[in-house]
């Protein structure tokens, strides 16, 4: 065998004595073509694939340096003999770094380029001879080790091994496709039941010039071949339930792809789609379409969903709660939902989405000392419990709205007082919550403009006033505790203390600092 030769250098005579300074027939070479310039030598190299290419160091546009670099770049295997009439070190290491066989200075001496082309030769037999033994050795093994040395080997860099690879496993068909299942059961006997399922599923899709059965990690994988499991339809899903017995099964289907080489592609979008497993009952074959169909939100309730400026939800599950209204508390799990799916959560973002939500709405429900709040605390395990056992996503839904149901029905379900006597209780507890009327009026489900009138014929005040009287009041009781201005400005609610300063002198008539002034005058003068 002759190994092909590409001689790349600017200077026509050092391009012809190449040739005829050596006997490269006997030495197992061939000069197949020639080169005038960096850019006609990358050219050429991309059209031949030589197994040496002896280069130039120094030419005008690119150099030889630069053609070696930008061949490495996608070739990481290709050897080179380094040319030049300089001797500079920074030249010789820059060559180095960038993997090539041998460095000459010109005038090139014949016993020195015999020597590094015997060098070269040696080496490139000892990597056909690997690539041989490779071949063989892949021919010899199992079906689905070749499929995962095809899928997550780091072969990147290696075409011709991933060829050999597609060819030991001697399929032909139109079409493949990956499919990922996660498998799991409740009993002691899951281990059994596992191995039950996995052959079972040789049994079904590995016959003659079928699909190959491969582990991937914590899942198992199958490369489909036959038209009717690679649709992904009814006869896959139809074979797959049957094999899973008692097992609780989700399916992931990748793309199709029509050459067996890009099958990692199926594969990686395989592995995607089986993270939103959650939002997808058991026996589940999940393919694009499907996952469209789960992950299509409006653009209103994305919007919803990143909305920061607003109430977080579990602030607004805290109102909801704490007004005992059930519809509140379906509208705030209805968000949440969309919040969900708008950013493709997978399982585990939804459960810490859920427990967060719910433990910042019983923490504010649980704050006080009724029995309202001792009965929070005790729903708070049985939350979290629920929501990081439910098998799906619509267990955890029913889950949470049965359970914040049978809460409210604890709390002794919805007063019987009016909506406005609800709204005037729940100011005065969270009178240092940031309140929004609309926010409120959502919650009780009314028209926020409708409900402010409302609000002013029973109280005689507008909202946002009847909020700062509120507020006053209680800054005047803390004042005349002797706290300061800033603690009593944001214990009160206000996070600005010039805007409670300005607050506080409409209400009362008198700066803050002057009413705490005479206030302690008062209790000293009372106390003489």
């Amino acid at each position: 065998m002759m190994y092909k030769v590409l001689i790349v250098d600017d200077e026509p005579m050092i391009r012809e004595g190449l040739r005829t300074i050596v006997d490269w027939g006997a030495e197992g070479f061939e000069i197949v073509d020639t080169a005038s310039n960096g850019k006609e030598g990358l050219e050429k190299f991309g059209q031949i694939a030589p197994d040496l290419t002896i280069v130039d160091i120094r030419m005008p546009g690119m150099t030889g340096l630069d053609l070696i670099e930008k061949v490495r770049q996608d070739n990481s295997l290709a050897h080179f003999l380094i040319l030049s009439g300089y001797a500079e070190f920074d030249y010789a290491k820059r060559a180095i770094v960038s993997g090539v066989s041998g460095y000459l200075l010109k005038p090139v001496d014949e016993e020195e380029l015999l020597d590094e082309l015997r060098r070269v030769r040696e080496q490139l037999q000892r990597e056909q001879e690997a690539r041989s033994v490779r071949s063989e050795h892949d021919a010899a093994l199992p079906k689905a080790q070749l499929v995962e040395e095809l899928l997550f080997e780091e072969v990147s860099a290696d075409d011709d091994h991933r060829g050999k690879l597609v060819e030991a496993l001697a399929l032909s068909a139109p079409a493949y496709r990956i499919v990922l299942l996660d498998a799991y059961g409740g009993s002691e006997m899951e281990s059994r039941q596992h191995a039950v399922f996995r052959q079972r599923l040789k049994e079904t899709f590995e016959e003659p010039g079928g699909g190959i059965l491969f582990s991937a990690g914590s899942h198992i994988g199958l490369l489909l071949v036959r038209q009717s499991h690679v649709e992904c339809g009814d006869s896959l899903r139809s074979h797959l339930s049957d094999a899973a017995g008692e097992l609780e099964f989700h399916a992931a289907c990748g793309s199709v792809v029509d050459n067996l080489i890009d099958i990692g592609a199926s594969f990686r979008e395989a592995e995607y789609l089986l993270h939103s497993r959650f939002f997808f009952e058991s026996g589940s074959v999940i393919d694009r379409s499907a996952y469209d169909t789960v992950f299509t939100v409006s653009e209103a309730s994305e919007a919803l969903a990143e909305n920061e400026d607003g109430p977080q939800l579990g602030d607004k599950l805290y109102y909801a709660l704490d007004i005992r209204s059930r519809e509140a508390v379906e509208k705030v799990l209805r968000e949440l939902e969309q919040a969900a799916l708008s950013r493709r959560m997978d399982e585990a973002a939804v459960r810490s989405e859920y427990s967060r939500t719910l433990s910042l709405a019983i923490g504010k429900l649980s704050s006080g000392e009724s029995s309202a709040a001792e009965l929070a605390q005790s729903y708070h395990s049985l939350l979290l419990s629920d929501i990081n056992q439910a098998q799906n996503y619509d267990v955890l839904k029913k889950q949470m709205h049965s359970r914040l149901g049978e809460l409210i029905d604890q709390f002794g379900g919805a007063n019987k007082d009016t909506v406005l006597k609800q709204m005037i209780d729940f100011i005065r507890r969270n009178y240092s919550e940031n309140l929004k009327l609309e926010v409120l009026a959502e919650m009780f489900g009314y028209n926020s403009g409708y409900l402010g009138k409302l609000f002013k014929n029973y109280t005689g005040e507008y909202f946002n006033a009847f909020v700062d009287k509120i507020r006053v009041e209680k800054a005047k009781e803390l004042l005349t505790q002797g706290l300061k201005v800033h603690q009593v400005a944001a214990r009160v609610g206000y996070s600005n203390a010039d805007y409670f300063h300005s607050k506080f002198r409409k209400y009362v008539g008198t700066s803050p600092s002057a009413y705490r002034s005479e206030a302690h005058d008062e209790r000293r003068g009372g106390g003489s």
